[in-house]
């Protein structure tokens, strides 16, 4: 199927890696088999870790997250629409829309691979609540034509995270899963991003319809997680946000965050091995305190009619 396309998909991304990187920093990138793990960093500015800045950059971005790039350009206030598409949680601590607002740009900034369905658009109403992935993501990854079953989790203890990432991940494989799965699919077809070309959109319309496979499965997973001794790392002075930053990754690599995904993967979900695993995680200071500063940068007034 790829050959019909003229162009690589990593045209139809929208979030600029070089500007990306200037918020987030990464440390560790480690891999075995098709269980890759990465860790980032928020970005230190003059000896703390710049939490504002990033959670502007997401904000940003989140109009983009919710609509085409068209369709940001086309309207008159964009960020008032997305607002207004996307339910309103009084308590910042249980909206997903963090974590799949990051897995974005992430799956998009670094792995080049668009998102291909903005599934807020496909809610009637703000509460509808969305079943299936919280990303559906459609690109090449490592030469392979792959369809991305995005899953994002923002928990304080990290193991908690990766086993309800993995626990999430599998609904995808387990007994039952194809009639759901193919259901989401038919769905995401008549609802896909006009970031794509429309030699894509038809191709891809074709693809989310029939029950030939004719792509492999991958599962970015982001997962947010608490951190507390990032506080104490920002304590002692630094020369510089270099200094910092390679004290906070050092201190990150003895976390060894490839040993607790498989130790968890061989426990619980050893099928999943045979499909690429593709984890993003963010250390956070205090993980509620950032979802409280995102639900003030999203919704900073009332979003009333």
């Amino acid at each position: 199927m790829d050959e019909g396309f003229r162009t690589p998909w990593s045209e139809h991304t929208i979030i600029n890696e070089n500007e990306l990187k200037n918020h987030l920093c990464e440390g560790e990138e480690l891999e075995e088999k098709k269980i890759k793990v990465s860790s980032y960093t928020v970005s230190p500015n003059y000896g703390t870790i710049d939490y504002d800045s990033f959670i502007e950059f997401l904000g940003e971005k989140y109009m983009y997250f919710a609509f085409p790039e068209e369709k940001v350009e086309e309207f008159d206030r964009p960020m008032h629409r997305a607002q207004k598409l996307s339910d309103y949680k009084e308590d910042a601590r249980y909206d997903g829309k963090w974590g799949e607002l990051i897995l974005f740009t992430l799956v998009d900034g670094i792995l080049d691979i668009p998102m291909v369905s903005h599934k807020l658009g496909w809610k009637q109403n703000p509460v509808d609540q969305i079943k299936g992935s919280d990303g559906l993501f459609f690109g090449k990854y490592e030469g392979s034509p792959s369809l991305g079953l995005g899953e994002a989790k923002m928990y304080s203890d990290l193991a908690d995270g990766i086993e309800e990432a993995l626990d999430s991940t599998d609904r995808f494989h387990e007994d039952g899963s194809q009639v759901r799965n193919q259901h989401e699919l038919a769905v995401a077809a008549g609802n896909l991003s006009e970031n794509l070309s429309s030699e894509k959109i038809e191709e891809l319309a074709s693809l989310f319809t029939t029950k030939q496979r004719d792509y492999q499965i991958m599962h970015p997973i982001f997962i947010g997680y608490d951190e507390p001794e990032l506080a104490e790392l920002q304590e002692e002075p630094a020369e510089n946000d270099g200094e910092l930053l390679d004290r906070i990754q050092k201190h990150l690599s003895e976390t060894n965050l490839l040993s607790k995904v498989k130790e968890e993967v061989e426990d619980e979900y050893d099928h999943l091995k045979k499909h690429w695993l593709v984890f993003f995680f963010l250390p956070l200071e205090d993980k509620d305190r950032f979802s409280e500063k995102m639900k003030g940068e999203i919704y900073p007034y009332s979003t009333g009619d």
